[in-house]
């Protein structure tokens, strides 16, 4: 009686009902569970559990080196690259702007909610300006651009709903309902303009290295150069004194002609 009361009290694990139910029927099926903080028992080993990772359901087949650890340990996890609780604006608004950007690239979506004349759109761009900053401090700025970045997923999910009352005439009262949402923004990498991006950066990387050869020659040209403009200087120089001895030469000449003149009148 002592055996069967522990038995009783034993809590049922859904997943190992699952698996003992295949094994009555003879069938082996992918078993889908949402249960990440469960534990994994021996009896798990040689199946393949479809886990819910927050977007969609990921298979993991089962192990020896799993068996005592967390389903939401061996599974990994697709968390938000940026989100926003409690928005005060419903669900089913929110999603009819999400609509509009989901699987464009960052600066075409947020080029869109900026001229989208609703509240739900201001919202939907201060997270997704959030999730750009976030994705780019974890990737590096190095090898990652604004440019490359996709909006893969887009979550909207419901929030409690905050109930008021207004008080109406003959001891009535309306009841409001104020609904508010949760937002979730996943971004990913377009490989393709990463690539192209890369193959741009390789072929300006080869035309900007330039062989030893010509940066010898190249300096070897200039240093003549230099010389010319010495010799071009020195000849200025000589034919500016040539000038002024010339002037000088006048000068004396016209100053002892006209003496001679003054002399012969006086005469």
């Amino acid at each position: 009686m002592a055996q069967k009361t522990e038995q009783q009290r034993m809590p049922k694990d859904p997943i190992l009902t699952k698996i003992q139910e295949q094994d009555q029927a003879d069938r082996r099926k992918v078993i889908k569970t949402r249960a990440r903080h469960s534990r994994i028992r021996k009896e798990f080993i040689g199946r393949t559990l479809g886990v819910f990772d927050g977007q969609g359901y990921t298979n993991v087949q089962i192990t020896d080196d799993m068996v005592g650890r967390r389903i939401g340990k061996v599974a990994p996890k697709h968390t938000p690259t940026a989100q926003a609780r409690y928005l005060s604006i419903p669900a089913r608004k929110m999603r009819r702007v999400a609509a509009l950007v989901k699987g464009l690239p960052v600066e075409k979506a947020l080029n869109i909610l900026n001229f989208t004349p609703k509240i739900a759109a201001h919202h939907l761009a201060k997270t997704l300006i959030s999730a750009i900053a976030n994705k780019l401090s974890v990737e590096g700025t190095a090898h990652l651009n604004e440019e490359h970045l996709l909006l893969s997923n887009i979550v909207v999910n419901e929030a409690p709903t905050a109930k008021r009352i207004r008080y109406r005439s003959m001891g009535r009262v309306y009841r409001i309902r104020k609904r508010y949402c949760h937002l979730a923004v996943y971004l990913d990498v377009d490989e393709r303009k990463e690539a192209a991006a890369a193959a741009v950066a390789e072929v300006k990387g080869d035309k900007s290295k330039t062989p030893a050869d010509k940066t010898v020659k190249k300096t070897a040209a200039r240093k003549p150069a230099k010389k010319k403009t010495a010799k071009k200087t020195s000849a200025r120089k000589t034919t500016k004194k040539v000038v002024a001895k010339k002037s000088a030469g006048k000068k004396s000449g016209s100053a002892s002609s006209g003496k001679a003149a003054r002399t012969e009148k006086k005469k």
